[in-house]
């Protein structure tokens, strides 16, 4: 996946919008000199020989401070320390000053005079461009979600329902309600910035990223996105999944007629399925098309899966990686606690110094990951002539579904028999291909609903069509209608929860993860033809195919000096996103899909909660009764701790008792069964309803001891006053 990297994955308006860019120390003052002097230059002679000077200085200086800045955002992600943070916003801000001025600078043209539509092009880019005020706030967010993501592999690897709960909701809990105020003003400001510079709003500036300004055929209206990415969604995999769930969990857990609890999709957002299909292989007496246990039988290793993804490229006819790439690379997690971001990314620094940055495990996950980065540098060096500005994928998506199309061919059984990873004897028949469209799917169908409900959602926050105080209300009703997913516990407006994915906190676009799957089945079907196959599209293996090669060479080099639309239709003849590539490929499985689910309700009732209308959630806190001297708990004692109590508690009312008990009605009974009080137990979203402070109990023994003394006292003075008298 393409997370986090150098700003040349950005919106090709080219906003530079990356946590640190260039770095402008010293001939600043010189450079703006010029630059302006230029300007004043073209009053008087050719607008276009005069930009043509003005972008070559902006090219030649761009590219240095490029590099710096790359080389300081790289330090920073492969360790996390404050100063390496400080020095990478350092040179963001003296970038901003820099890259601001060359706008206003270029605003100067009057680009209808300018001849070179090149040019014209990039002239075009800087007028849109900017500095944005809000990635500061931005970037904090990021440095406290990087120490969260060890949480991932409970969500990828374990299936204790209380154990993902507590790892889904604590993510939210952390992350979420910290980005809440942030997100706010990110909004607002990111609004800001886009009516600026004439469009409806934030999202409209996303969506022009498909725009094709030009008459006749090339032509592509940013609306008509909305319309092609509304056609493809399927329901047949959802009830599917849904299924086996309800086989693994049984009806206190899982409706069959309901939506499926978010927490139990896979990963920590429910974004990928792809760690399901070990619940749910079709056919699980056929040899698995999962490799993972054949590449630690073999003794791969990291380098075993990135030599592997280089000999691919390099069969169809593009590029080496360079000796830089393999010296400068992170390609597996440091030794030593040295904190790093994990998030597998492909960097282009500038001046042919290409790296990957990946956490790599030697699993089949990984090895199509690998596939995926490098296919991104493969992209990357195919545009290193183009200008600065042009070195950008025809369109955001175009960038992924390069990626996308290297994993379609490295999953295929053919490929994983030629490295070995398939006994030669593996037979493909129509059970292992259904076997293997279900692990394609859950990794590419089953995302699409998740990717264009969020970015829904945001277009609609964007265009304020979703009040602030209904965010979260509006944001799980769209999850149920669109998505098929249900919250697994309650979340008021305190929550945030879009903004805990990365790519929301980082400002990054997320349609392209639709869009871009609709061009990998169309680059796919293209390349495949060129290739000579003939068979079913799922089969198809581009690799040793130095003819599907050349012609995706040839579209990569275009950067985004073309329209989107003249890039695609140089490699597949078609200047539209198509849907029917992709159906195509799944059409086996969606017609196995139809026959299986016969017997079961495809769709959901939006309406089914896992949770009582009465639940509340409930922390204990040992630390609000005893102070200092509490136990100091570590995380997996507290975890194990509470996931047992509130395991235990629903278990007990559900199967022994035949009821739900609203958890804010049996306070009592709690904090009996737990010996607690009413300070070790604080009931989350209710007003306070606590004792008044602790006080040691008189016992009933102590209280008639001191009566009793105190009469024998009274009738010691009574006989003591009587004898004196006496």
């Amino acid at each position: 996946m393409l997370m986090k990297q150098a700003p040349v994955r950005k919106p090709s308006s080219r906003s530079f919008t990356h946590p640190a860019f260039f770095d402008l120390k010293g001939n600043m003052l010189t450079w703006l000199c010029l630059t302006w002097s230029l300007v004043v230059l073209a009053l008087a002679q050719d607008e276009t020989k005069v930009a043509t000077k003005f972008l070559e200085q902006f090219d030649a200086r761009a590219t240095d401070l490029y590099y710096n800045a790359s080389i300081a955002s790289w330090n920073y992600n492969t360790n996390l320390t404050e100063e390496n943070a400080k020095i990478m916003h350092e040179k963001d801000n003296i970038f901003s000053k820099f890259y601001g001025e060359a706008c206003r600078n270029a605003s100067m043209f009057n680009v209808n005079h300018i001849t070179d539509e090149t040019i014209k092009l990039q002239i075009r880019l800087l007028q849109s461009g900017s500095t944005d005020s809000t990635k500061d706030q931005l970037d904090t967010v990021l440095h406290k979600m990087s120490t969260l993501y060890s949480l991932d592999d409970i969500m990828a690897n374990n299936w204790n329902y209380p154990e993902r709960l507590w790892a889904w909701e604590g993510w939210r809990a952390n992350v979420g309600k910290k980005m809440r105020p942030l997100y706010e003003t990110y909004v607002e400001l990111k609004n800001k910035y886009a009516r600026l510079r004439g469009y409806a709003d934030y999202g409209d500036y996303w969506r022009a990223n498909y725009e094709v300004d030009l008459p006749g055929k090339f032509q592509y209206q940013r609306e008509q996105l909305i319309t092609d990415v509304e056609s493809t969604f399927k329901q047949q995999l959802h009830a599917y999944v849904r299924h086996h769930l309800y086989k693994r969990y049984g009806p206190e857990l899982i409706n069959p007629e309901g939506a499926i609890p978010a927490h139990l999709l896979g990963d920590m957002w429910g974004r990928f399925w792809t760690n399901l299909y070990p619940l749910m292989v079709p056919y699980p007496n056929k040899t698995s098309i999962d490799v993972t246990s054949a590449m630690e039988k073999k003794k791969w290793t990291v380098n075993s899966i990135f030599k592997a993804a280089e000999h691919f490229f390099i069969s169809i006819g593009l590029f080496n990686m360079t000796v830089g790439f393999w010296k400068n690379s992170m390609l597996e997690e440091p030794k030593g606690g040295r904190k790093v971001v994990c998030h597998p990314t492909a960097w282009d620094m500038g001046k042919e110094d290409y790296r990957i940055k990946m956490c790599t495990k030697i699993n089949m996950e990984d090895f199509l990951t690998a596939h995926h980065e490098m296919g991104h540098i493969e992209y990357d060096m195919a545009y290193a002539n183009q200008p600065f500005l042009l070195r950008n994928g025809a369109n955001e998506g175009f960038h992924e579904a390069v990626g996308e199309i290297m994993s379609l061919s490295a999953a295929t059984p053919k490929y994983l028999k030629s490295l070995g990873l398939l006994e030669p004897t593996f037979q493909e028949d129509a059970e292992t291909d259904i076997n293997f469209l279900l692990k394609q799917a859950l990794t590419i169908v089953g995302t699409m609903p998740f990717t264009y409900m969020l970015e829904k959602w945001r277009w609609m926050v964007f265009a304020e069509q979703i009040p602030k105080d209904q965010w979260m209300k509006k944001w799980w009703e769209m999850k149920r209608e669109i998505v098929g997913v249900v919250e697994p516990l309650p979340h008021n407006e305190e929550y945030c929860d879009p903004a805990a994915l990365f790519h929301v906190a980082n400002d990054y676009s997320f349609i392209r993860y639709y869009t871009r799957t609709i061009y990998q089945f169309q680059f796919q079907e293209a390349l495949c033809k060129a290739a000579g196959h003939t068979k079913e599209l799922y089969k198809c293996d581009i690799s040793d195919s130095t003819n599907a090669g050349r012609i995706l060479k040839d579209m990569l080099a275009l950067g985004s000096s073309q329209p989107w639309t003249k890039a695609l239709e140089s490699i597949t003849g078609s200047l539209k996103m198509d849907a029917k590539p992709f159906c195509q490929y799944f059409d086996p499985l969606l017609k196995w899909l139809e026959k299986t689910n016969s017997n079961e309700n495809v769709g959901w009732n939006v309406n089914w909660t896992p949770y009582s209308k009465d639940a509340i959630k409930v922390r204990i806190s040992l630390k609000a009764a005893l102070g200092d001297d509490a136990y100091n708990w570590d995380e997996s004692e507290m975890f194990l701790f509470k996931s047992t109590i509130a395991y235990a508690m629903q278990k007990y009312f559900l199967e022994v008792k035949n009821k739900t008990v609203p958890f804010h009605l049996s306070r009592d009974r709690i904090n009996e069964a737990f010996k607690l009080t009413d300070q070790t137990l604080e009931f989350i979203g209710l007003l306070p309803t606590l004792a008044p402070p602790y006080e040691s109990p008189i016992t009933v023994w102590l209280v008639a001891f001191g009566v009793v003394i105190g009469l024998i006292v009274i009738g010691i003075i009574t006989l003591e006053k009587a004898g004196s008298k006496n």
